[in-house]
């Protein structure tokens, strides 16, 4: 009978666990927005193909996770959170080296703070400023 009892309890915890997952799950982010990357970009570890796409992060501290159409998460990556640019749009920053690209920054105003994921070198700066080598893709922002 101790056995039985033990074994409903562990049941009803494990069920109780699962609906908070399912819960938090479908309680959507804290922050959000929608791109379209024209060209295959690298993003953290990831490399993701020209498409549509959704960001999403609970906290700002948190990662970000690029999810595809299908609702696969494509990348989860982590960003160094500073004050956003107000006099630059809601984008994302590319820097691009042959025909490789990098997403670099996230600038967000409505979050108020710009999200850097991998910052320019002294060198990168430079090469930059003399040359044709950013990109900037807009985000369109969901609501919170």
């Amino acid at each position: 009978m101790k056995e039985s009892v033990r074994l409903a309890r562990r049941f009803a915890i494990a069920a109780a666990l699962a609906a908070l997952a399912a819960g938090a799950a479908q309680a959507g982010s804290g922050y959000g927005g929608k791109i379209t990357l024209p060209n295959e970009v690298h993003w953290g570890a990831a490399v993701l193909p020209p498409g549509e796409y959704t960001l999403a992060m609970d906290t700002i501290a948190g990662p970000l996770r690029v999810t595809d159409s299908s609702g696969q998460i494509r990348a989860l990556v982590f960003a160094v959170p500073d004050v956003a640019t107000q006099a630059q749009p809601t984008a994302i920053l590319i820097t691009r080296e042959g025909s490789q690209r990098t997403v670099r920054s996230l600038n967000c105003p409505p979050w108020g703070h710009k999200l850097v994921f991998k910052p320019l070198t002294r060198a990168e700066r430079a090469l930059i400023a003399s040359a044709d080598q950013l990109e900037t893709v807009p985000v369109r922002m969901a609501s919170r």
